[in-house]
């Protein structure tokens, strides 16, 4: 089986850059695309700037400065015919990856490994077209990836077992924990998690609650982070076409329609339709009120656990161990 020593990755943003700034500190040849030739510049100087202090400091040797002082970052695909393996991470819309993937394949060699970062979008819809869509397979990764350690593989019915396989070879090689999934269970930690914000959305609209004070209580269980200071964080854009793609996946779609409605209100930049509003008092919510939304909650995720398990037949380790990883759910 081929080794995997140069890898691409395709995307500058916030998980572009963390995948790029994780895998540097392994044995690879990097190269790193951006369409912006300014902000190709400024990582450029930034990670120069990065390895120097390294290697000042004695964090890193000599050797490594060098192999890192090679690692490319460019704004042509063309750059990318070298790779094993290619990671793409750009915004959540289709046409977008699929444009990336069709120009890949006119450039890459006949066994490199086609990966998309895609935390909605299925491996199928993306590489259908694709003459090479054996190769292609979803490795999503969850952000940040140093303190998350947890990776979903998701094949699709044309990904065949040598890239699985590989991608399984690579991910053990960066000490990553993952789920192999197919495209009927793909996405399954934020889809777990997808319930309980949809039944904490419930719960808030009875007892009349405000979003943070939900959050306060559900982050007893849940202490990672707020189920909808999460979506502010995410971007309620993002979000809305990520659950829109999740229901897709669901026989019961109408558990899915009051948060849609919710963020379709809310699919904006400006900081006013946020669900935090850190102006406002937030205020004291009963004990026995708080008690009444964690039992409920609680009682959520023991269904879905339970659902999960038989409808999916994942392994029950493998799944608590990736929710724990995901957002410190501890079952």
């Amino acid at each position: 089986m081929n080794e995997i020593k140069n890898i691409g990755i395709i995307g500058s943003g916030k998980m572009g850059s963390d995948l790029f700034n994780y895998l540097s500190d392994f044995n690879f040849h990097l190269i790193w695309f951006t369409r912006n030739i300014e902000h190709q510049e400024s990582l450029k100087k930034t990670f120069r700037k990065k390895i120097k202090r390294q290697l000042k400091h004695g964090i890193i040797s000599q050797e490594v400065f060098d192999l890192k002082n090679k690692y490319r970052i460019t704004n042509t695909l063309n750059d990318f015919a070298d790779c094993h393996l290619i990671i793409e991470s750009v915004p959540e819309l289709l046409e977008i990856k699929v444009e990336i993937f069709k120009t890949l394949e006119n450039i890459i060699k006949p066994a490199c490994v086609l990966a998309s970062n895609s935390s909605s979008i299925l491996p199928s819809e993306i590489s259908t077209d694709l003459k090479s869509n054996n190769r292609f397979i979803g490795l999503h990764f969850f952000y940040p990836i140093a303190f998350k350690n947890i990776i979903e593989v998701i094949s699709s019915d044309f990904t065949d077992d040598l890239t699985i396989e590989k991608s399984k070879l690579f991910l053990d090689e960066i000490k990553r924990f993952y789920i192999i999934q197919d495209e009927r269970n793909a996405f399954i930690l934020n889809r777990f998690l997808l319930q309980i914000q949809i039944k904490a959305y419930e719960l808030m609209k009875k007892y009349e609650l405000n979003f943070m004070q939900l959050d306060r209580i559900a982050k007893e269980m849940i202490p990672e982070f707020g189920l909808f200071e999460m979506m502010d964080h995410v971007g309620h854009h993002t979000m809305h076409s990520a659950i829109m793609n999740y229901s897709r996946m669901d026989s019961d779609k109408s558990k899915y329609q009051a948060l849609l409605n919710e963020l379709q209100k809310r699919k904006s930049n400006s900081e006013n339709n946020l669900f935090y509003n850190l102006e406002k008092e937030i205020g004291e919510v009963s004990k026995d009120k708080k008690k009444i939304i964690l039992d409920e909650l609680e009682q959520i995720v023991k269904i879905y656990l339970q659902f999960y398990l038989e409808e999916y037949q994942i392994n029950l380790y493998t799944l608590k161990k990736g929710l724990e990883e995901f957002c410190g759910l501890n079952l």
